[in-house]
């Protein structure tokens, strides 16, 4: 909204906005999706295909699954502003939003969820998917609860607002709605109040929101504070880094080298390789020095250091972002890297270079497996706070033994896997697996 308009508020003291804005627009491009997108088109020998090619379709479901609620929000007819995919970064949080709705008596942070079948939450508040065939069961799984994730982004949005003194009594509401519109709800009586009253259906939004401000408020902002709100929350609003070395493997020369003849898809093959490279030195760096990636070094000036691939302190001086403290700091390991990349890339070009095999583990009994996945399960149903079956129940574990998937695809052909399963803890399955062939 232009400055005038909101100078105009300030002194009319107004409430014109009498219908939807959207104040930040649905990216049709999202930049995650333009990124794995190139990654699967490119073909890099160190790229997990299989990982960003299931990536690619997790994100496509759940990008059309905003659409419909943005569609529900813009025909609502109802005073907000929306924004649209925030990701915020403030001081040692970060939190990605779908959707921020500021109205003149409260601001929401929606969740969006589509997921293939229908939702089941028990009388203490566990999400379950439930999948049927023929009106029966066929597939039960737990699921990391959405409102917990909700209202950690709320919190972290409510300090923003508040440490920037944007608001001071303003309420910040949630709801988690599910976007599938084959999606049946079934909540229990006796599930806790706060799960209750804030997950509906996405062509519920409207009622829903309407009953919010019916709803008496501490506040009634005029249009000016609504645009002040909106204003922070896109200040802090940043692109979600893309990290490379998530759909990379650990060690792409181990793992893949190979004789490749000359051609200009070479280039490509490089630079992905000296950008896994250097991707994994800052991710490293981070952790040792407790900081956050982009402390170390930005994606911009890794950009920078791909394009020019500097061989001197001094021509690492001269790429932007990057000063005497950095160079001090880490200057001669980015120029180490940049060397050894193209060191190892003329080596793999040489025909005269034998492909490397695999470096395999040490196989595991059968009973040895099935202990290293029993007790996988176990860990990570105690990290999520669900039962072990959630995670995997004991009949999906003997089809993992039997039929031994060796890649996502393979791994979503059991029953008892779904797209968010593998997607979030299908490759150490087949790592261990792997270990073992």
């Amino acid at each position: 909204m232009s400055f005038l308009k909101n100078v105009m508020n300030v002194l009319t003291d107004k409430r014109d906005i009498k219908e939807p804005e959207i104040y930040k627009e649905f990216n049709k491009k999202s930049p995650l999706m333009t990124n794995l997108t190139r990654l699967a088109e490119n073909k890099a020998l160190n790229v997990d295909l299989n990982k960003v090619q299931s990536h690619l379709k997790l994100f496509s479901i759940g990008q059309a699954g905003e659409k419909n609620v943005l569609f529900e929000l813009q025909n609502s007819m109802l005073p907000m502003l929306v924004l649209h995919d925030v990701y915020l970064e403030y001081e040692d949080y970060n939190a990605q939003l779908d959707f921020v709705i500021i109205t003149h008596k409260f601001i929401m942070v929606l969740e969006v969820k589509k997921l293939f079948g229908n939702i089941h939450i028990t009388d203490k508040g566990e999400f379950q998917r439930v999948i049927t065939k023929n009106n029966k069961v066929v597939n039960k799984e737990g699921m990391y609860s959405p409102i917990n994730q909700v209202e950690r982004h709320v919190a972290i949005l409510e300090k923003l607002l508040k440490d920037q003194k944007t608001i001071q009594n303003c309420p910040i509401k949630y709801a988690v709605t599910f976007a599938n519109p084959k999606t049946i709800l079934d909540i229990s009586k006796k599930a806790p109040a706060s799960i209750q009253s804030n997950v509906i259906r996405h062509d519920q939004i409207k009622t829903f929101i309407k009953s919010k401000l019916d709803i008496k408020s501490p506040v009634f902002m005029i249009d000016h504070s609504l645009y002040q709100i909106a204003d922070t929350i896109l200040k802090y609003s940043k692109e979600k880094p893309f990290n490379i070395e998530d759909y990379t493997f650990d060690k792409p020369h181990t793992l893949h080298k190979k004789v490749i003849n000359d051609s200009p898809n070479n280039s490509v093959s490089d630079g992905v390789n000296l950008k896994s490279s250097l991707s994994t030195f800052r991710l490293k760096r981070s952790r040792e020095l407790n900081v956050k990636p982009y402390h170390v070094f930005t994606n911009k000036i890794l950009d920078s250091l791909l394009e020019r691939k500097p061989s001197t302190k001094d021509q690492l001086l001269e790429i932007e972002g990057i000063g005497p403290k950095k160079v001090e700091e880490f200057g001669e390991d980015l120029i180490a890297i940049i060397k050894n990349n193209h060191t190892e890339d003329s080596e793999v070009k040489k025909p005269s270079i034998k492909a490397e095999p695999r470096i395999q583990s040490k196989n595991l009994s059968m009973e040895d497996l099935k202990s290293a996945l029993t007790d996988f399960r176990t860990k990570r149903s105690q990290e999520l706070n669900v039962k072990p079956y959630y995670i995997f129940t004991n009949s999906t574990l003997e089809s993992i033994l039997e039929k031994r998937p060796e890649t996502i695809n393979e791994l979503l052909e059991i029953e008892g896997i779904g797209p968010k399963k593998a997607d979030e803890f299908g490759q150490d399955i087949l790592d261990m697996l792997n270990d073992n062939h």
